[in-house]
């Protein structure tokens, strides 16, 4: 006995299939041998079985195992053979148009007509068709704004009449009061000083200080500082002081050896004396 749907040979009374699991027989009441499963007609043969439900199963037997069964059932008892078809539930979805409620229409109420205004007696308008009238407002519900007084721009009162300006200039006394000096740079450059100043790359004063001159030195190599000398003069005698620069001062007078000076004292000197700074120098004349 092979098995009609995977051709795999099998014993007689076996009743599903040991390879593909399909029923493929099943003996009858009796017990005589398998019985194979009946079709209406060679054209309806299939491969599934369960394509053959339906009016196969008349007459209260299972068409496979031959169990008794009753009509209303789906599936055998004993083999579990489908007898029938079930239909499918329909789709759940939105009802039909027919069976949905129509709600009732309910009509717009008209809206009220607004009451016209009571005229203002005294009031005078005119009659330009517009229904809404605007009352005037009476002369005592007037409203008054309280403002600040401004202040006067001129506390001191105005003059009446104009000034005239008829005093001559009154003289003031020189800044620079005192004698001349000319430095002599050694970049080539001659500068005429008067009054107390500075020397330097960049020169700079504290904060407070007074100054009245500034002389800037062209250096290259940098090797006179941004305020490198102050100078100045007292009863006609030149003096200069070493603002505590990086490269120092040093003060060579006729006649005399050189001198480096201290930071922050103040040597007085000579006309045609000559001061170096750093590699730079000038001449005092």
């Amino acid at each position: 006995m092979n098995c009609r749907f995977c051709a795999t040979e099998l014993p007689r009374d076996a009743l599903f299939c040991g390879e593909c699991g399909r029923a493929v027989g099943a003996s009858t009441p009796g017990g005589i041998g398998p019985m194979p499963l009946a079709f209406s007609s060679a054209d309806d043969a299939s491969d599934d079985p369960a394509d053959h439900v339906g009016p196969a199963h008349v007459g209260a037997s299972c068409p496979q195992c031959g169990a008794s069964v009753e009509d209303d059932e789906v599936f055998c008892g004993e083999c579990g053979f489908v007898l029938r078809r079930v239909a499918p539930a329909p789709p759940a979805g939105p009802p039909p148009i027919d069976d949905v409620p129509i709600e009732p229409e309910f009509e717009a109420q008209p809206k009220p007509e607004p009451e016209p205004a009571a005229a203002v007696p005294g009031a005078g308008a005119l009659d330009t068709g517009a229904t809404d009238v605007i009352p005037a407002l009476e002369p005592d519900l007037e409203l008054s704004i309280e403002r600040a007084p401004r202040p006067d721009p001129f506390p001191w009162g105005r003059a009446t009449t104009p000034i005239e300006d008829i005093e001559a200039t009154r003289l003031v006394a020189d800044p620079f009061a005192g004698e001349r000096f000319v430095l002599q740079f050694s970049t080539g450059e001659n500068v005429t000083v008067r009054g107390q100043g500075l020397i330097g790359r960049n020169p700079n004063a504290e904060p407070g200080e007074v100054v009245d001159q500034f002389v800037a030195v062209f250096d290259p190599t940098k090797s006179v500082s941004k305020t490198h000398l102050e100078f100045g003069q007292e009863s006609g005698r030149f003096w200069v002081s070493d603002r505590f620069s990086t490269n120092g001062s040093v003060v060579r007078q006729p006649d005399a050896d050189p001198q480096r000076c201290d930071p922050g004292k103040r040597y007085f000197i000579a006309r045609g004396t000559r001061v170096d700074i750093g590699e730079q120098f000038f001449v005092v004349s």
